[in-house]
């Protein structure tokens, strides 16, 4: 609501068909070349070892940075359901968040077995607890109950804030979406490598388009904005103390609390993998290639993520309101996700070139689609600058993180001469 008034639901809408197409730019790859390294392995086989290394370094950045924006509402909504009047309090939102990240780190060394089932039941319970709200949220809209009564005045260009507000939408909704190539990433640990982790992919861009289209309908305009902006932090808490009577409003609160820990887990088991799988090739510390000899985990990696995530923490904690830290980071999250999906869709497009004229179906699911991908990761990433729509603070989170990766490429390549950058793998 904060960029795109609440016609929020528009930009989530318009990235599902590009992000669609982009998860089947991974199943594609995936079926081709099962590696944690995902992006970055097929990347540097199509195209280039320099473009490889910057897609791995982009992913690095997306889920170091991403937890933060997870571990940070882990802290206020445990906080919230055990001792609200502490809401505010930074320091206590940064122990209870770090104590959070810990736990997440031990069950990503145990392995993924726990993993699994972790995310499995709370995945269940939180889908179902906001789908229930989020249908009560509508029908108080319908009936002209909430704060706000709806308008189609919402969805028009002023309503969504022109262009800017429309680009600063999509990149929250970008943001949103992303996450959904997790399953990738632990490709090599999982039985049918090559057919369930890209089938598992596409489920989740669909999953994730009617759940947040639901919710956004849902539960904006419940509140004035004077009460979301106060409760930026937890304001799905105060929306269903709203819709709900006590003490059903906690289940809120619970089903943020658990979503958020799910995606945490999500994040460090990826952020880990992909590390492990560029410490192979020499381009990351040799000792992100330590896995547990019972669970197979790359526990070091995992640990030097769960670590630099910490450090992020204390410093966002310690620089700015909660509510301007967690805006910054998802818009910047926003483009530097927008930037490795698009070189996954355009590495995609471009391996199966010669094979898309087999079918009509072919040319649409590897051609078209992925194409759209792109040419929407090339539009997001050029309008979002030209309207305005990021902020100086945000563009030295995203394209800044982007050049000093560049800067780290280079060094390696000629001052520690890394066969990777010199080899010509697999070029297609």
């Amino acid at each position: 609501m904060a960029v795109s008034g609440y016609g929020g639901i528009l930009p989530i809408l318009i990235c599902f068909v590009p992000m669609l197409g982009i998860a089947i730019a991974y199943q594609r790859l995936n079926r081709w070349d099962q590696s944690s390294g995902a992006t970055y392995s097929w990347v540097a086989k199509v195209f280039n070892p320099y473009l490889g290394f910057m897609s791995g370094w982009m992913i690095l950045l997306y889920y170091t940075l991403g937890t933060t924006t997870l571990t940070i509402p882990a802290g206020i909504y445990t906080i919230d359901l055990l001792a609200p009047s502490l809401v505010d309090n930074r320091v206590a939102v940064f122990i209870v968040g770090a104590a959070w990240n810990l736990l997440v780190t031990a069950f990503a060394i145990i392995g993924l077995k726990i993993v699994a089932r972790f995310e499995r039941i709370i995945v269940v319970f939180e889908y179902a607890v906001l789908l229930i709200v989020a249908c009560i949220g509508i029908s108080t809209l319908v009936h002209g109950d909430a704060a706000v009564r709806f308008s189609w005045d919402w969805f028009s260009w002023q309503g969504l804030g022109g262009m800017k507000g429309l680009m600063g939408g999509i990149l929250i909704a970008c943001f949103m979406y992303s996450g959904w190539d997790a399953a990738i990433y632990v490709n090599e640990e999982t039985k049918d490598r090559a057919h369930s982790p890209g089938k598992a992919a596409l489920a989740s861009v669909v999953i994730l388009a009617v759940v947040y289209s639901m919710t956004t309908i849902g539960f904006q305009g419940i509140l004035a904005p004077a009460q979301l902006q106060a409760h930026a932090g937890n304001a799905l808490s105060a929306i269903s103390a709203k819709l709900l009577h006590k003490p059903w409003n906690m289940l809120m609160g619970l089903a943020v609390l658990t979503g958020t820990l799910a995606s945490l887990q999500a994040a460090v088991v990826s952020a880990a993998r992909v590390g492990f799988a560029m410490s192979r090739d020499g381009v990351m510390p040799r000792v992100f290639q330590r896995k547990d000899w019972i669970a197979g985990s790359p526990w070091a990696a995992t640990l030097v993520m769960s670590a630099l995530n910490l450090s992020l923490l204390a410093l966002t904690m310690g620089t700015g309101t909660v509510a301007t830290a967690l805006g910054n980071a998802a818009s910047s999250l926003g483009l530097i996700s927008m930037v490795f999906y698009g070189l996954t869709a355009a590495a995609a497009f471009w391996h199966y070139r010669a094979s898309l004229n087999s079918s009509a179906a072919n040319m649409f699911l590897g051609g078209v689609l992925p194409a759209i991908g792109v040419l929407f990761s090339i539009w997001v990433l050029f309008e979002s600058i030209y309207s305005g729509a990021v902020s100086r603070m945000v563009m030295t989170y995203g394209l800044g993180s982007i050049g000093i990766g560049a800067a780290v490429a280079l060094f390696l390549h000629r001052f520690k001469h890394v066969s990777f950058f010199a080899s010509r793998i697999g070029r297609q």
